[in-house]
């Protein structure tokens, strides 16, 4: 009676465990087939976090200078229905690396697209982002399918500061992260967000876990091609959308429109009662918008 328990009580243990391979396996290949992937790209000397979700023609997202890979959270599912889209943390920002020696962003972009294996994308900036993937379409033309700018700067536009913005990181550097959100809040930029609890609340911790980029970006690690993308916007040959929400600063605004009137063939869409960040404040607005362009 002892040695039939034994055996049976072996084989049921053989059973689990088959039964247990068979079921990662069947998950392995779930992951693969939803494409859904997160780690840390080592490339150039650093470690970028990144995600990835769904299948087909890539789309990357590039977040702004306040913020990191969450800000495009609501576009990460909806896209993926459709595309591969990829999200990253600037070097500096989130949780990539900020190691203190010089570098080029476009050339961070470059090498997490060719440690993915994405020849091509769609290219998605906002601000800062925005910058980012308008030098990356002049400096790689090739890898560039189409260019969508949200709130986008502008090397070399020219403007003067925002005297807001620039009051905020004051605060902050004497008062702290904390302060320096709720005195950011006056400014345009965030003006979109003082009526969403939920984005507000999204942003600031965002802000206040990425405030110690700014110390970062400001020492000056962060190198740029020449000339100044502002003198060569006519060069930009990817099919562009310029996105910008009817409450961003008057800089951003201006820097919209010269976008749209300057890079051949661009179009422009202002998003009502949205501010610095359309994808956070308006996601529905926004994904309808980058989805109708993505189709064309």
């Amino acid at each position: 009676m002892r040695a039939s328990f034994s055996v049976n009580a072996g084989g049921i243990f053989r059973a689990a465990l088959a039964l247990c391979a068979l079921l990662c396996a069947c998950a392995a290949v779930c992951a693969q087939t939803d494409g859904r992937a997160s780690g840390f790209a080592e490339v150039n000397g650093t470690r970028l976090f990144y995600e990835v979700r769904g299948a087909g023609p890539a789309v990357v997202f590039l977040h702004g200078g306040l913020n990191d890979s969450r800000l495009w959270e609501a576009q990460m599912g909806p896209l993926a229905r459709r595309f591969r889209v990829v999200r990253y943390d600037l070097r500096g920002f989130g949780r990539s690396n900020a190691e203190k020696v010089e570098f080029w962003p476009t050339e961070d972009l470059r090498a997490l697209l060719d440690f993915l294996k994405i020849g091509r994308a769609t290219l998605v900036g906002l601000s800062l982002g925005g910058i980012v993937a308008a030098d990356f379409a002049l400096e790689h033309p090739e890898r560039v399918e189409r260019l969508v700018l949200v709130g986008s700067g502008l090397r070399g536009a020219g403007l003067p500061p925002d005297e807001k913005a620039v009051a905020a990181r004051r605060v902050g550097a004497a008062e702290g992260a904390e302060r320096y959100f709720e005195a950011f809040l006056e400014s345009d930029l965030l003006a979109g967000l003082r009526r969403r609890p939920r984005e507000r609340e999204a942003m600031r911790r965002m802000m206040v876990e990425n405030y110690k980029a700014n110390a970062y970006i400001s020492a000056g690690y962060s190198q740029s091609p020449e000339p100044p993308t502002a003198k060569r916007l006519e060069q930009i040959k990817a099919p562009t959308l310029v996105v910008v929400g009817s409450l961003d600063g008057p800089n951003l605004l201006k820097i919209a429109d010269t976008l749209a009137a300057r890079i051949p063939g661009a179009r422009k869409v202002s998003i009502p009662g949205a501010s610095h960040h359309p994808p956070l404040e308006t996601p529905r607005e926004f994904n309808r918008i980058l989805l109708d362009f993505l189709k064309r």
